[in-house]
């Protein structure tokens, strides 16, 4: 089974959730540096809390507690917790007794700390401030938890495979594979003999794996976004519309494109344009205007000279069109060299491929292919690949025109 969903809603439930009292709002974006110092907290609001109380600080005491937590009023969390470098992870007491599970559970926190280097350093190169803090991570059995959450109308994804509520609670499931998948697999079971349910849920487990890693990539991205803008810019639409927030996820966290939505993929695309057409520092400066302040439009105008979101996706778009018309266009030329050799026509094929190639190459290099390959890297990266396909070029050039040569000299 592959999830070809969308990976995550990421915030845009935040605007559903927000109320915009000064409670609600401390706990939007709670900043701890210890699991000790988070615990206390969450303790001290037990005696308090109740259904009148702000939705953000029930999720703060839900996603700090375990079992092993003093609990009182007769609030138990049936989760296990534990600290995973600056992250506070709680996951199903079941899970202790679920072989699958568990080993999800060992790879996942093998994990945590190499991709969380990652995207901070990834990050950093894009001008981001530092998260400061203590990070929620809450994991649930599967998928099927999210079942409840609908997109939005305008966004139709086939599924929500992640949630980042407020500024740095994280929910991802144990696994991607829900009920109605097992009831399918073993119905196509029953029919056809030859289907292997065994080892379909091995290999339906390790592509799940592979999301829930992708999907906390992106998730990453939500938190180190929501928290450096704070409360409670970060849930203001209007100002900072879900284009922005959930291009900046899928662009930033390198979620694979085919496994997005259509919608979700035009929005990483706009930031792909941005990279390839107006470089790495380009986006720098775009990030840094967010940061201090100013809402997308405006940074928009100022760092790209463009009038509104509307001027970013007709640009984008006409630039995706044109890219790939050039794309067919050098395939169709290379087919026809092709095969005209295929007809007996005299000519230095190898040599006019070559030529081909190199001319490519050189395009790719104005339309941002650099870029593209190594833009989340930084702009040393971005140089290193310039260099290196400009040297392809000027090599298979160089080949090229020798071998066209010889065999105009082999005619004479």
């Amino acid at each position: 089974m592959k999830y070809t969903a969308s990976f995550a809603l990421g915030c845009v439930l935040v605007a559903m959730m927000a109320s915009g009292t000064e409670v609600e709002r401390r706990w939007e974006n709670p900043v701890f540096d210890s699991e000790s110092a988070a615990v206390a907290a969450a303790v001290a609001e037990l005696p308090m809390l109740d259904a009148d109380s702000p939705h953000a600080l029930h999720m703060f005491v839900d996603f700090t507690l375990g079992d092993s937590d003093q609990r009182g009023n007769g609030h138990r969390a049936n989760a296990k917790s534990e600290t995973i470098g600056d992250f506070l992870l709680t996951r199903p007491a079941s899970s202790n007794h679920n072989e699958t599970q568990r080993r999800t559970i060992e790879r996942f926190r093998e994990s945590i700390p190499p991709e969380q280097l990652v995207i901070a350093r990834r990050l950093a190169r894009f001008g981001f401030p530092d998260l400061d803090g203590m990070v929620w991570c809450r994991m649930v059995e599967n998928v099927d938890a999210f079942s409840g959450l609908k997109p939005p109308s305008s966004d139709k994804m086939s599924r929500v495979g992640g949630v980042t509520y407020y500024c740095r609670y994280i929910m991802l499931p144990l696994s991607y594979i829900g009920a109605d998948a097992i009831r399918e697999l073993r119905r196509s079971a029953g029919l056809n003999p030859s289907v292997n349910i065994g080892d379909t849920l091995r290999r339906w487990q390790r592509e799940s794996f592979a999301n829930l890693v992708s999907t906390f990539r992106h998730e990453l991205v939500h938190v180190h976004i929501n928290s450096g803008l704070g409360v409670p810019a970060y849930s203001n639409r209007s100002r900072l519309p879900t284009w922005f927030h959930e291009g900046t996820a899928t662009y930033l966290s390198g979620d694979p494109h085919a496994g997005l939505s259509t919608r979700y993929q035009q929005y990483q695309n706009l930031f792909f344009y941005l990279v390839q057409r107006h470089g790495v520092a380009g986006l720098r400066s775009f990030y840094t205007a967010i940061f201090e302040g100013n809402d997308v439009a405006t940074a928009l105008k100022s760092v790209y000279r463009m009038d509104s979101a509307e001027q970013l996706y007709e640009q984008a778009g006409r630039r995706h069109r044109l890219v790939n018309s050039l794309r067919i266009a050098f395939w169709v030329v290379g087919l026809v060299i092709v095969a005209a050799a295929f007809r007996g026509i005299n000519l230095p094929v190898l040599g006019a491929l070559l030529v081909l190639l190199a001319v490519a190459l050189a395009t790719s290099l104005v339309f941002g292919l650099a870029e593209h390959l190594q833009g989340l890297n930084g702009a040393t990266a971005v140089l290193a690949a310039k260099g290196v396909i400009t040297l392809l070029a000027v090599t298979a050039g160089a080949a090229g025109l020798a071998r066209i040569r010889n065999h105009r000299r082999t005619l004479d």
